[in-house]
């Protein structure tokens, strides 16, 4: 396959049949699992980040409720309790934040399921569940949230 380039947008132009189809269906691929989602309701959003995606950041924008204690005092300057950082391997860490990943994030309808480098990620109208490949993981909602 090569792309060809048209007014600084790339235009894949196909060498075999074979090759668009994989081409195709590679596109589709990841437009079915993008890096990052928003949950219906526009209160938690998630992207993986890191170098190798190895790290899930979800935030909830009204926060930790209940709000966890900080492990001393003074310990985070800014939002603390916007969410967890899950890693590949281990639990998840509460957020200390002072940006966002919030943005122009795809949907993730209730009822849907987000796959994306070991990670897996339930949205239900009840909250949001993520894990990782170790078992670890978190549940998000306005009400609660849990950490394992």
């Amino acid at each position: 396959m090569i792309e060809t380039l048209t007014n600084q947008v790339s235009i894949p132009v196909c060498l075999s049949l074979s090759a668009c189809v994989i081409s195709v269906l590679s596109s589709e691929l990841n437009a079915q699992n993008p890096p990052s989602f928003v949950m219906p309701s526009g209160n938690i959003y998630c992207a993986l980040i890191g170098k190798d995606n190895n790290m899930l950041r979800c935030e909830i924008q009204s926060m930790l409720n209940p709000l966890p204690p900080q492990p001393y005092p003074n310990y985070c300057q800014f939002d603390w309790g916007a969410g967890f950082l899950l890693p590949q391997q281990g639990k998840p860490e509460v957020l200390c934040i002072s940006d966002t990943i919030a943005g122009t994030n795809n949907i993730l309808s209730y009822g849907k399921t987000w796959q994306h480098s070991g990670f897996k990620c339930i949205s239900q109208r009840t909250g949001l569940m993520c894990g990782n490949p170790g078992g670890h993981g978190f549940f998000l909602s306005r009400q609660q949230w849990q950490a394992f």
